[in-house]
């Protein structure tokens, strides 16, 4: 083999590396670019999935709220009937009282 023939190998062995090189870097971009975007689209799906969950927790604890708010005021009504109820008994126990002091003053 002549020393032309041999150049002219290792020519084409430095450019068939060379665009070896250029393809598989092109590739490696690609997979890089098409992991990019997969993480992109996980980290979305994540933030919608914990919003929707975050809105789920929210609605369940304003529910759990209202049904709290709603016995306590039950029982806040059932407690102020009852002092109501004990004030006008005790009321009238005075105005009686007051009366038979008004009367035996009055007549004495």
């Amino acid at each position: 083999m002549s020393r032309e023939d041999v150049l002219k190998r290792i020519r084409e062995a430095e450019a068939e590396r060379k665009r070896t090189e250029e393809s598989a870097l092109a590739e490696k971009e690609k997979l890089l670019q098409e992991a990019r975007t997969e993480a992109r689209n996980i980290l979305e799906d994540a933030a919608r999935n914990s919003d929707a969950a975050a809105a789920e927790t929210m609605k369940a604890e304003a529910k759990r709220i209202a049904e709290e708010r709603k016995v306590r005021v039950q029982s806040g009504e059932g407690d102020i009937a009852r002092i109501r109820e004990g004030g006008n008994a005790r009321l009238a126990s005075a105005v009686d009282k007051l009366m038979k002091e008004f009367i035996k003053q009055a007549s004495g």
